[in-house]
């Protein structure tokens, strides 16, 4: 069990590290240059407006959040972040165009309008001032590198960052990225990229820290069995209280709420019956909503083991399964980039005293040739032919035909 950092507050540490890189070697794009400092001059953050369909995102995010997880290893721990990936591909989707922004509106199930008021929206609520959540943004950017008016003019009014300057082709660049990821999710997502291509001109994150202790405490037990998947057992570190919590139950499953005191956040944990569906499913949308419809006052009796672990997703290839296939349409950022990987990874850890977490999503889009011109080529009268070491440019053989009948 990892070391708890203060002898009386335990946390609950969301940190939701969204990241996007854009690598291009040259500098030709659009019209605008990213901006020097910490805001975008002259485009202060909007305050989000009445109305923002805040409800599409939640549940877009929540359905992504279940799919991903079936895609998971079975019988293996598994901890993910849907709020981290959609913030995202949400990001992303600032600068995307054409069937590229299709595919992830589908997916991602961002509505026709206001899907990054509905994330300035969500984000007020969330991380409402003097609440427990902390949320902040950062986009760097290659000093010069141009980068698309609209879509820097969106992060700043709806995720309220301007740019940071930074040479990527510096080995200073990337230590200060992940010094600001570091220091953004308490330690626990200690680096975000094993290297940065020189090539990078833009690195845009979404980190958010949350820090809460339960409402009411666990108290710690003895060892007890804990039935694996495969019916081993195995001796378990667990803990236990009794105190009122929300309940609800079904033929197939129950679930507990356990409130992070008057925050406003808690943990559901949902249990299978012995016969019932796998863990994973019972975070489908569906079973999640009759969760919170279902929950009814009640004195719990509750045991949990205390536990703590690490994932890291493959966001590329599960994107990709589930229909975004069309991966170059980011115009909005520059003509050039593509989307070239995705990578998600959290950490939890959970005790008597409350929970600790913490996420990170990274986008890398990497320059792209885009499409091949066609061209014709048809050898149907006399031409010229030479065959060449191409390293070095020496023609080995060098000749003409004027009739290849002859």
């Amino acid at each position: 069990m990892r070391a708890r950092r203060t002898p009386t507050t335990r946390t609950f540490l969301l940190g939701l590290t969204a990241v996007l890189i854009a690598t291009c070697a040259a500098a030709a794009g659009p019209a605008s240059a990213a901006r020097h400092g910490l805001v975008t001059a002259g485009v202060p953050r909007q305050a989000p407006p009445a109305g923002a369909p805040t409800g599409a995102v939640v549940a877009g995010l929540t359905a992504v959040g279940y799919e991903v997880s079936r895609t998971a290893e079975p019988g293996r721990n598994w901890v993910m972040s849907p709020l981290s990936v959609a913030y995202a591909f949400a990001m992303a989707r600032a600068g995307a165009s054409g069937e590229t922004a299709a595919q992830l509106d589908r997916l991602f199930g961002f509505p026709e309008r206001g899907t990054h008021e509905a994330f300035n929206a969500l984000d007020s609520q969330v991380a409402a001032e003097g609440g427990p959540l902390r949320a902040a943004n950062a986009l760097w950017a290659q000093p010069g590198f141009p980068i698309g008016e609209e879509f820097l003019r969106t992060l700043a009014t709806q995720y309220g960052t301007g740019v940071r300057t930074v040479d990527f082709g510096s080995p200073d660049a990337l230590p200060a990225i992940d010094a600001w990821v570091r220091e953004r999710t308490r330690g626990r997502i200690p680096k975000l990229f094993d290297r940065l291509d020189p090539a990078t001109r833009v690195v845009l994150a979404n980190a958010i820290h949350f820090e809460a202790d339960w409402g009411e405490p666990f108290r710690g037990g003895e060892s007890a069995a804990f039935t694996r998947p495969d019916g081993s057992t195995v001796l378990a570190p667990m803990m236990h209280r009794v105190a009122s919590a929300g309940y609800a139950r079904s033929d197939d499953w129950q679930a507990v709420e356990l409130p992070y005191g008057e925050t406003g956040f808690a943990m559901w944990v949902l249990l299978p019956a012995p016969s019932g569906p796998a863990p994973v499913e019972l975070l489908a949308p569906e079973t999640l909503a009759a969760v919170a419809d279902g929950l009814r006052p009640a004195v719990a009796d509750v045991t949990l083991p205390k536990w703590e672990s690490e994932s890291r997703v493959d966001l590329l290839a599960a994107v990709r399964g589930l229909g975004v296939t069309d991966l170059t349409g980011f115009s909005g950022i520059h003509p050039a980039v593509s989307l070239g990987q995705a990578t998600h990874r959290a950490a939890i850890t959970v005790d008597e005293k409350g929970t600790e977490a913490a996420a990170a999503t990274g986008l890398e889009l990497p320059v792209s040739a885009g499409p091949l011109p066609v061209v014709t080529f048809r050898a149907d009268r006399p031409f010229a032919y030479a065959i060449v070491h191409t390293a070095t440019r020496t023609p080995a053989f060098v000749g003409t035909v004027a009739d290849p009948t002859a």
